[in-house]
Order: structure tokens, then sequence, then C-alpha cells
């Protein structure tokens, strides 16, 4: 046999090797291609090679930051709108709720209404009245009918009491309003509170010592039965504390419409409907002092306060009437 010529060998070994580095530099190549390809389909729908990353400009984050004001500006008065209409539906609800419940405190009572029982010394935060008897106010006596102390709470009042003046001092600065709505002390009329016109008429043709029974209502679907109480602030900061909880709350014998909802007021009435009005001028809580401009009845928009009322029949307001003659521009509804 003849020897292999010398270096062979070594020549092939070296001539395999670079061709297999060859072969596995391109192979890698492709490799790299391809699964750089499918990354960027997977990605941004084009080889990560082709892709370029771009920044906000300082202008174009400008104007992008005036384009979301101006739509905040645009969108939140609607937003605080449909929030205030929402409010308004819940304390219509209530009104109603509170109605129904009266009418059915009627059937259970001979067909009376549900006695005033008004307190005007003693609250919750002494225990007991200050005759000793329990607590027995409008709202209280009703919350077997309407189940829920909720209802009493207009949403868009104030949940606490702010005092000052005779209530400041008291304890009753930051308490819990649990009742924000008045009812007319003529249908509930029970000598609870017997002083001035509370008492009786201005001219002593009726008596208002007992609740009123549904005969005595000449057009239950106008007279007031329940409007928001002017006990809560900022009227009553200095006398209302008595008159803002379930077991002691409120009672009026005029019309005292709040400007509460969207201008206006909400307004319960003696047949368990509720209804929003309109109110022209300021809230008329301020003139309950004012003799001149206390209102009991306003024909012209068919709402009354005296439960005999009856525009057709002479005489039936029994001298409230009179009081609706105010100097100047009358305030309220």
């Amino acid at each position: 046999m003849l020897p292999s010529p010398r270096g062979s060998g070594t020549r092939g070994e070296r001539l395999g090797a670079a061709r297999g580095e060859r072969l596995g530099a391109a192979r890698g190549e492709r490799l790299g291609a391809a699964r750089g390809e499918r990354l960027g389909a997977a990605r941004g729908g084009r080889p990560a090679r082709a892709r370029g990353l771009t920044a906000f400009t300082l202008v174009e984050l400008l104007v992008t930051i005036a384009i979301l004001a101006a739509l905040a500006a645009i969108l939140l008065p609607v937003f605080n709108g449909v929030r205030e209409r929402a409010r308004t539906t819940t304390c219509l609800s209530n009104g109603k709720q509170i109605g129904l419940a009266m009418l059915m405190y009627a059937q259970d009572y001979d067909d009376y209404w549900v006695p005033v029982g008004g307190e005007n010394r003693n609250t919750v935060l002494d225990g007991v009245k200050s005759d000793g008897t329990p607590f027995n106010g409008w709202s209280l006596l009703l919350l077997p009918y309407t189940k829920n102390r909720d209802v009493f709470r207009c949403p868009s009042l104030p949940d606490t009491f702010e005092a000052v003046g005779y209530c400041a001092g008291k304890g009753y600065d930051g308490k819990p309003i649990t009742n924000c709505y008045s009812y007319n002390y003529f249908l509930g009329s029970d000598d609870s509170y017997p002083f001035e016109d509370y008492y009786q008429s201005d001219e002593g043709g009726v008596r208002w010592n007992t609740p009123r029974s549904e005969d005595e209502i000449e057009l239950p679907a106008n007279v007031v039965a329940l409007q928001h109480s002017s006990s809560l602030q900022p009227f009553g900061r200095d006398w209302g504390c008595v008159y803002v909880t379930i077991e002691t709350p409120d009672f009026a014998n005029v019309l005292r419409m709040r400007v509460v909802h969207q201008g206006g007021d909400n307004l319960t009435f003696a047949d368990g409907h509720s209804r929003w009005f309109h109110v022209e001028d300021a809230d008329s809580a301020d003139l309950k002092d004012d003799k001149e401009t206390r209102l009991y009845t306003v024909t012209a928009r068919g709402i009354w306060m005296v439960p005999q009322y009856n525009p057709g029949k002479r005489g039936s307001d029994k001298g409230y009437a009179k009081k609706n003659k105010v100097k100047g521009k009358p305030r309220g509804p």
C-alpha cells in the first residue's frame, strides 16, 4: 500500500470545517430573518426591522390636553344635570311614598289624617318629650306604613345640622338630619303648637286643634300635604334644630317653597300625588316672620294649604286669602 500524500488529511479537515461554517452561517441568517418577520407580523404587521418608533411632540401633547379639557367642560355640566334630575326624581318618589302612607294611616283611623305630634321644646337628644310621653311626631307614626326611614331624607339637602344662635352649644351642631320634609299643620293640627294662626284663623272662625278628616278636604289634589322643611339651614340654623328628626319633625301652615331642585320645589298633595313646581323668585322660607307675605293660598297656581278652601265657594278661605295681598312683588311660588 502506498502512503497518503503529506498533509492531505489536514487539508480535507480544513475544507470541511470551512464548508460547515458557511452552511451554518447561511442557515442561521435565514432562520433569523424568518423569525424576525414572524415576530414583526405578530407585533405590528410588518417585520421588526421595518418598524420605526416615534414619540409625541410637545405641540401634539398640548393639543391632546386641550381637546380633553374642552370635552370635560362640555360633559361635566351634562353629568351634573343628570345627577340633579336623578335627585329630583328620588325626592318626588319620597313624597309619593309619604303621601300614600298618610292616606293608608287615614284609612286605619276613621279617615282622619295623621296628627302633627310636634314637640317644640325637647328632641331625641333629651331622650324624652318635656311632658314625659313618648315621641309621636307625624313621621314616626308613619314609619309602620313606609317601613323605611330613608324616604324622609331628600338627597339634595344637608345630612347634618349646622347650628348657630339658640341652637348652638346645645349638642345639635353636626347631628344627623333624619327628616327633611314639613307637614301641613292644617291637616294634622292637634294643639301641639297652640300659638297664633296655628291655633285658630284670624277672625276666630276656625279652630285648628284636631286633625282633618278626608271629608273636610274640598279639593285634595290642590291641598299641599308636604313640602321641604325650612327648619334646615340656612334658614333654621338658630331655631330649627328641634324640627329635623323623624321623632320631632317639622310642620307649617303656610307655603314656604324652597329652591331645591332645578330652580324649583317638589310638593306632595292630599290625594297622594307629587309634583315639581318652578319657583319664580328666591327661596321663600325666609319670609316666615313677615306676616304681610305669608302665603296660605295661591289660586293662580292651583295650590293652597287651607283644607276647606275652594275657589268656587265664596268665603271658604276663612280669612286666609287676604294675607296673599302683599306689598311689592310676592316671593315664593
